[in-house]
C-alpha cells in the first residue's frame, strides 16, 4: 500500500487497528499518522489517547499495554513506535507482536514506523505482508510529477507536466522540500490557481543537491573550491553526512579496484566483468586512475576512515569534519 492509498483510506473513514509504515522517507511516515492524528484525536483528549514510544528504548509490553488500555475519556487509542526497526526482539517477544497483529485491539491503533527492515528476519517479513503495510520508500522522479501535481490538485492548483518536471529537477527527489516550494508557488500564484514553468523558473532556485557523484567528481579533479560548495549545498538540503561519505568512499574504491586492473593491462569489458559493474561505470573510473598513485589512495583512505571515526564518536561539527575531509583527499599528491 501507497503511503497516499492509506490517507484515503483513514480519510474516509476505513482505519485499521495496526500498521506497520516502512521506509527510508520520513515524511510519508509523518503523513500518515498526522492523517490517523486528525481522525482519531481531538485536542481535548490527546493527552490521554496519543503515546509515542522509540523503538529503541522501550518494549513490546509498554506499547501493547497502552495500545490496550481504555481511554477514561472515550473514543480510539491511537500508539504510535518510532524506530521500530532499533527495537531489542527477541523470539518470545517475536511472537507475542505477531500474535496481537493477528487478533488485535479494535479499541486502539498501533503505528510501527521503521526506516529501514531487514525482509529476512521473521518479524519484518511478516509485518511487511499485513494489509496494512504502507511503503515509505523514496519515489523516483517519474513517480513524483504525478505525485506533486495530486498534491497542487488538493490545495486547489494546477501544476502543469512542465513546471512539475522543472520543479522537480531544481528541488530533487525530497518529497518534504517539494511541498514546501509548492506551498510558497501557490502563494504567488494566487488567484489564477495556475502554477506554470515560468513560475517555477523565476521562483525556485537550483536547490537540487548536486549528484553526490559530481562531489566525488569534483574530489577526482582535485577541486577543493567546487568540492566543498557542492559539499555545503548537500548538508544544507538534509543529506546526511555519512550517506555522502560512504559514498565518496565507495567511489575510491572502485578507482582503486579499477587501476589494479588497468595497471596489469586487463581490457575494460573484462574488469567490468570480474568486478560485476556496468562498462561504462568502469571506462569512466579508468578515467581518473592516472590521478592517483597506490600511495593517494593509501593516504585518501587514512582520511576516509579518520572522518568516518569523527563523525561517529565525536561531538565535533559535521560540516566542519567532513570539510577537512575534503581538503585532505584533495591535497594528497
Amino acid at each position: 500500500m501507497t503511503p497516499e492509498e492509506a490517507i484515503t483510506q483513514i480519510e474516509q473513514g476505513k482505519i485499521a487497528p495496526v500498521y506497520f509504515l516502512y521506509g527510508e522517507e520520513r515524511f510519508f511516515q509523518i503523513e500518515v499518522l498526522n492523517a490517523l492524528q486528525k481522525a482519531l484525536i481531538s485536542p481535548e483528549n490527546e493527552e490521554f489517547n496519543r503515546e509515542t514510544f522509540d523503538g529503541a528504548s522501550s518494549s513490546t509490553s509498554d506499547w501493547l499495554q497502552a495500545v490496550q488500555t481504555l481511554s477514561f475519556f472515550g473514543g480510539k487509542k491511537l500508539v504510535a513506535v518510532r524506530n521500530f526497526h532499533e527495537a531489542s526482539l527477541d523470539k518470545p517477544t517475536v511472537e507475542r507482536l505477531l500474535a496481537y497483529v493477528k487478533d488485535p485491539s479494535l479499541d486502539g491503533t498501533l503505528v510501527l514506523t521503521a526506516d529501514k527492515i531487514d525482509r529476512k528476519k521473521k518479524i519484518f517479513k511478516s509485518l511487511s505482508l499485513i494489509n496494512f503495510a504502507v511503503s515509505c520508500s523514496s519515489p523516483n522522479e517519474g513517480a513524483l510529477i504525478q505525485w506533486i501535481a495530486k498534491q497542487a490538485q488538493k490545495r486547489g492548483y494546477t501544476l502543469k507536466t512542465d513546471a512539475s518536471r522543472l520543479l522537480i529537477d531544481r528541488i530533487g527527489a525530497k518529497p518534504g522540500l517539494l511541498i514546501s516550494e509548492l506551498e510558497k508557488l501557490a502563494v504567488s500564484a494566487g488567484e489564477s490557481k495556475s502554477i506554470d514553468e515560468s513560475l517555477v523558473s523565476e521562483l525556485v532556485g537550483a536547490l537540487k543537491q548536486e549528484n553526490v557523484f559530481e562531489l566525488t567528481d569534483a574530489l577526482k579533479t582535485k577541486n577543493a573550491s567546487s568540492a566543498i560548495q557542492i559539499l555545503r549545498n548537500q548538508l544544507r538540503h538534509g543529506e546526511e553526512p555519512l550517506k555522502i561519505l560512504g559514498t565518496i568512499s565507495w567511489q575510491y574504491r572502485l578507482i582503486w579496484e579499477v587501476k589494479h586492473y588497468k595497471d596489469n593491462k586487463t581490457p575494460i569489458q573484462t574488469t567490468a566483468r570480474l568486478m560485476e559493474a556496468k562498462p561504462f561505470m568502469i571506462e569512466k573510473a579508468a578515467s581518473y586512475c592516472g590521478k592517483f598513485s597506490v600511495g593517494d589512495l593509501r593516504k585518501a583512505f587514512k582520511s576516509l576512515f579518520r572522518a568516518d571515526r569523527e563523525l561517529k564518536t565525536s561531538n565535533g561539527s559535521p560540516e566542519l569534519i567532513m570539510e577537512a575531509l575534503i581538503l585532505s583527499l584533495c591535497s594528497a599528491s
